[in-house]
């Protein structure tokens, strides 16, 4: 899905234009598309994502950054948690028996919740991502996070 498209700058050989697209949309093949409606042909030159799902150039690590880390420079400086990338995703809190049958990797059963992925927790600490269907929750992703295991 297209939700916006701005035409930034134009002349005889290059357009610059911004989108804000659905994950999944190829935006090499909408620059074709668009040479091609208007009758000619075109490829992308360069392309730079500002935003994908809830981060943004701010949260972006330079080259020499990402340099710096190969080298061992320490990650807790550079790393966001792991919760900053499912932040559109519910999260279904479990107590630690549930947690502790979910790290084992059983399925849970008679939950009152709507079908769909969830994050399950168990108070802050993150343990899988869970797809409820007909009150049941199956694992989908386990972290094993040895740091933070029962």
């Amino acid at each position: 899905t297209i939700h916006a498209l701005e035409l930034l700058s134009c002349d005889a050989d290059s357009a610059t234009l911004s989108a804000t697209v659905s994950k999944g949309t190829y935006i090499r093949s909408l620059a074709r598309d668009i040479a091609r409606a208007v009758g000619s042909v075109g490829h992308v030159t360069m392309l730079r994502r500002v935003r994908a799902g809830p981060f943004d150039l701010r949260q972006a690590i330079s080259l020499d950054k990402l340099n710096e880390i190969g080298k061992g420079a320490p990650l807790e400086s550079v790393l966001l948690p792991l919760e900053a990338g499912l932040v559109d995703i519910p999260a279904l809190n479990l107590g630690p028996e549930q947690a502790s049958m979910v790290r084992q990797g059983r399925v849970l059963t008679g939950l009152p919740h709507d079908d769909g992925l969830y994050l399950a927790k168990t108070g802050p600490v993150p343990v899988a991502l869970m797809e409820v269907s007909s009150g049941e929750a199956k694992v989908a992703r386990g972290f094993n996070l040895s740091d933070v295991a029962e």
